[in-house]
């Protein structure tokens, strides 16, 4: 048939059947013999039929995904929300669109489980749920599945990844390892250990709980002593009080690793203060880029955000549109940045 479009009306002509019964067997709808469905799926197949899903798409209702986000620490969620728009992007020509749902307080119960309930009156297809950590969600959590609304959710929160669609998250327990195996190599060989710490964000964070078990086991058989983990809530000023108090307490810190990027704060007083210690951190915005040219910082895991953002968009699409089911976890998988490469990340 050359280059021409391949139709329902062609399997029709070849096999002397009504669109109808071809349409239901494509779809896989009821009122047609399995014998029937072989012969048009084959036909379809051998004839190089593919679905029109712009056609198919404009054909039903418009998809409405809520996307609940935080407002705060845009260098993060910024990043994030551009991948999800960019998927979004992609999709203007299916019938979707997007709603945004702005969360002042990620820690706050009560006003996560409110914007839920809201997506669940504005009768939300969807919802994107980003990074949140509260607990309390159960309820709601009940009420959007006896809604039939799937939430895929970003990041990693113990209390709610049984109850959502699936979770995409950086592989974090790698993230973990490359940080150890590159800040052993940063901190060189030697008989006497190396004295490091970790900062993260929560412990309680299932994610930078990963990041800390990937570093904690790959040190077992190598040469750092890890003296301490350190939880700054994601707060420029704890993390600034803690890495002042460490400085002050420990002789010749040799590396830490910043498993959370709102780390500039700590960057900030080593370099102030003449350290020699080594620095490997998470992700890249201008803070970090910054320091890794002045060489502050020696490498920062990268976590792709903008991957995280598309991937769950099309996750969600792809199951309420084509009932295709995704993996209870998509992970990505972290990429390291040193300063020769840096500009291929970061503009």
């Amino acid at each position: 048939m050359g280059n021409k479009r391949v139709t329902i009306k062609d399997i029709s002509t070849k096999l002397g059947v009504s669109y109808a019964i071809i349409n239901r067997a494509l779809n896989n709808k009821a009122g047609v013999s399995e014998e029937m469905k072989a012969r048009i799926l084959k036909t379809a197949d051998e004839l190089g039929y593919r679905v029109n899903k712009v056609a198919q798409s404009m054909a039903r209702a418009t998809l409405t995904i809520g996307v609940v986000i935080p407002s705060d620490w845009q260098e993060y969620y910024s990043v994030l929300r551009q991948g999800i728009d960019k998927e979004f992007d992609r999709l203007l020509d299916y019938n979707v669109e997007s709603k945004y749902y702005i969360v002042d307080n990620i820690h706050s119960s009560r006003e996560t489980v409110n914007t839920l309930k809201q997506c669940i009156e504005d009768g939300i297809t969807g919802i994107i749920l980003c990074d949140v950590f509260p607990t309390g969600l159960e309820k709601v959590m009940e009420e959007l599945k006896s809604s039939n609304i799937p939430i895929v959710l970003i990041g990693g929160t113990q209390n709610i990844d049984a109850k959502c669609l699936c979770s995409v998250q950086v592989d974090a327990y790698r993230s973990g390892q490359m940080a150890c195996e590159m800040m052993s190599f940063l901190t060189g060989s030697s008989e006497k250990e190396k004295d490091v710490v970790i900062f993260v964000g929560n412990k309680d964070n299932i994610e930078h709980r990963l990041k800390i078990d990937g570093f904690s086991d790959y040190a077992k058989n190598s040469n750092l002593n890890l003296i301490g983990i350190y939880e700054t809530h994601d707060d420029d000023m704890i993390a600034h009080q803690l890495i002042k108090k460490i400085m002050g307490e420990v002789n010749d810190l040799d590396g830490i690793y910043l498993a959370t990027a709102n780390s500039a704060s700590v960057c900030n007083v080593i370099e102030n203060g003449g350290y020699n210690t080594k620095i490997i951190s998470t992700d890249v915005y201008d803070k970090i880029a910054e320091y890794i040219n002045k060489d502050v910082i020696q490498c920062t895991i990268f976590q792709d955000l903008e991957r995280h953002g598309r991937s769950a968009v099309k996750a969600l699409y792809e199951y309420i549109a084509d009932q295709k089911e995704p993996e209870d976890k998509i992970l990505i998988t972290p990429q390291l940045i040193i300063k020769s490469n840096l500009d291929a990340y970061y503009k």
